[in-house]
């Protein structure tokens, strides 16, 4: 009786045992597979991070990621800024062609839908694996030159000051 207790519960555990093991790799960081440039065709003069928030309580808050550069060639595309387990579009500036900024929204809630119609479940949006393990003052640059896509990490971004947005324009009379 005994023997059998132990080959059941072998049985039972060997699979939870398995699949644990299993996703420990899989839970490792995608990191590995990517490579970050030593020398990008670019140079960081300043990066730094900034929170925000609304004077309105619909208003919400977030954080804004700055990145300038300087000596940039021509033909590299920044396309997206990774921060705090976010991919963000690297916006940039016809008037500052050297200046990124990506846009996070602290209170972006996602809209679930839970029906039992598997065709309306089928419009959720899937979460995407984020590629990279990072600091919070950590953010990698992501920039296509000649076809190709590329990867730089910055390690100190700075912290400046919170932004509290007024409630209203100062300036409106009723």
């Amino acid at each position: 009786m005994k023997t059998k207790m132990k080959t059941i519960a072998i049985i039972l555990t060997l699979p939870i045992l398995l699949f644990a093991l299993s996703n420990c790799g899989g839970a490792q960081n995608i990191e590995k597979n990517l490579e970050f440039s030593q020398n990008p065709p670019f140079k960081v003069v300043d990066a730094f991070y900034q929170d925000w928030v609304a004077g309105v309580k619909e208003g919400g808050s977030g954080t804004n990621v700055h990145i300038t550069f300087s000596e940039k060639e021509d033909n590299v595309v920044i396309q997206n800024i990774y921060f705090r387990n976010q991919i963000l579009e690297a916006k940039g500036n016809i008037n500052e062609p050297n200046k990124y900024v990506g846009y996070l929204r602290h209170d972006k809630q996602r809209d679930i839908v839970m029906d039992n119609d598997p065709i309306k479940e089928a419009q959720n949006t899937p979460s995407i694996d984020f590629p990279f393990q990072l600091a919070d003052n950590q953010a990698v640059v992501e920039y296509w030159i000649n076809g190709k896509k590329n990867y730089f990490k910055i390690s100190n971004l700075t912290k400046k000051d919170l932004i509290p947005y007024p409630q209203a324009n100062p300036n409106q009379h009723e």
